[in-house]
């Protein structure tokens, strides 16, 4: 979810700045804009203009162009909440160019940035969140004085999360106009469908995990690992990174949430989601999170650089009102989004319980799968550090079980006369496949039955318990050592 506002700030004063605003009259026309870089831009250019209208400053805007600046903007996508990019490319001819910084509209969080869909050896795909003032996805970078880009390749994800067609622009910053449009591209001007030909998914061969950082001492970890951890692991698992216990034990604000605690584990419901969404929460939670666990998390300690020191709990929030992550009491800083893990967090929404995500999704399935986040950190601090090496071995040995090719992935190329081709078909991999948290993530979710009807797992033949007893044994193994899975 949408927890990176402050780094989007931050890139949004970098490039008025660059362009020759002081810091902090950068950060004046950020405000005043609603933090959009496209308003506090426009609005800048605006006032400079008119106080060299009246004499007051030799140099007009031109003084002080904005670095090259590309970027693909869509108004709206077949969710109308979310935007899936795998990759943006730029080129100049066939050379292609790398920009020095990603620039977007908004992410779903840490992991999910443009700079993992856009900069080189990042590797990642961008879950994009419309910018807030405009209502509209855009992605891009900015690049080095005097690069001139004639082309960007932008490959989509699979629906909903896929731009509507005719809806995206190719666009370029401009010193006076802001963005404009790359001589008047846009997704549907002299658009035509190529043939990619009949696309076979290649041979699945087994990933290596690429252990980083110094092996900590046993001492230096909260507790020790059944085997010995092959580099650094997550934050939570060391003794001199957590913030200190709180004083009183944690109690949910009364006046904000109606809660339960399950034996450990908090769930905290905001008043506006009613009494039968905590009662529909807690049977999930007392389901799948067996009693040890659930006492674990009363006594999860965050990392330094969490808002909250603890414990780890789950949070659901209203979407009928558009409750955000930032309104709870314990947060009260403006935080945007509602489902996803930041520890330590569990959010999740109301329409989970009644219906299931867009009608689409079965009841409880997000907020098994966030909560599999949480509990990962709870594992990793409290049961076994040595768990974050395991499940990263499994990661890498099955991630390409979950590989098809998809015929709806869509990919769009503009070039610089106004034109764009569009391309489908293309090798899928499964939202599991991304890393290895959402591996975990994922197969607990398929593990508890929840993802039958999933179309993308189907064709991996990966939908099912049945299915992942099969294929991946050791990983069901692993699930039912740690959480309670159906016979």
């Amino acid at each position: 979810f949408e927890l990176s506002k402050v780094m989007a700030d931050r890139g949004a004063v970098t490039t008025l700045v660059s362009m020759g605003v002081p810091e902090r009259e950068a950060q004046g026309y950020l405000e005043m804009s609603g933090g959009s870089i496209e308003k506090a831009i426009d609005l800048y250019l605006s006032l400079s203009s008119q106080t060299a209208a009246r004499g007051e400053r030799k140099q007009d805007s031109a003084s002080y162009p904005p670095p090259p600046s590309y970027r693909i903007t869509c108004t709206n996508t077949e969710s109308g909440w979310a935007w899936d990019v795998q990759h943006l490319k730029f080129f100049n001819g066939k050379d292609r160019v790398y920009p020095l910084r990603a620039l977007e509209s908004g992410s779903a969080g840490p992991g999910y940035e443009a700079s993992g869909a856009i900069l080189e050896g990042k590797g990642g795909m961008w879950g994009g969140r419309k910018d807030v003032a405009s209502g509209y996805f855009w992605i891009g970078g900015e690049f080095a004085p005097g690069t001139v880009v004639t082309k960007a390749e932008i490959k989509e994800g699979n629906p909903p999360h896929k731009s509507v067609s005719g809806t995206m622009r190719f666009e370029t910053l401009d010193a006076n106009k802001g963005w404009i449009d790359v001589k008047g591209s846009t997704g549907s001007a002299n658009a035509s469908s190529v043939a990619p030909g009949e696309i076979k998914a290649t041979t699945a061969t087994e990933r290596k995990v690429k252990y980083e950082g110094p092996i900590p001492k046993d001492e230096e970890l909260t507790v020790k690992p059944s085997k010995p951890v092959q580099g650094r692991v997550h934050d939570v698992c060391y003794k001199s990174q957590l913030l200190p216990e709180r004083r009183t034990p944690f109690e949910p604000d009364k006046k904000f949430y109606i809660a339960e605690n399950c034996e450990g584990l908090w769930v905290c419901v905001s008043k506006a989601c009613g009494a039968e969404t905590l009662r529909k929460a807690c049977k999930l939670i007392r389901q799948t999170v067996p009693p040890e666990q659930r006492k674990m998390w009363g006594e999860f300690r965050s990392p330094q650089w969490a808002k909250d020191p603890g414990p780890m709990r789950v949070v659901v929030l209203d979407n009928r009102s558009n409750e955000q992550a930032g309104c709870i009491p314990e947060l009260k800083d403006g935080s945007t989004g509602r489902n996803g893990t930041s520890c330590p967090f569990v959010f999740t929404s109301r329409e989970d319980f009644h219906g299931g995500i867009g009608g689409s999704w079965a009841e409880g399935q997000l907020t098994l799968h966030e909560m599999t986040h949480g509990a990962d950190m709870v594992i990793r601090q409290l049961r076994d550090p040595y768990f974050h090496d395991e499940v990263a071995e499994l990661w890498a040995k099955y991630c390409e079980k979950f590989r098809h090719v998809e015929p709806s992935i869509r990919t769009t190329t503009f070039l610089g006369d106004g034109k764009c081709i569009v391309a489908s078909g293309a090798e899928h991999y499964c939202y599991a496949a991304a890393n290895r948290d959402e591996f975990l993530a994922e197969c607990h979710t398929i593990a508890q039955g929840l993802h039958k009807g999933s179309k993308d797992y189907e064709k991996c033949k990966l939908s099912t318990p049945k299915e992942i007893a099969e294929t991946m044994p050791d990983v069901l193994n692993l699930l039912r050592k740690h959480f309670c899975l159906p016979p």
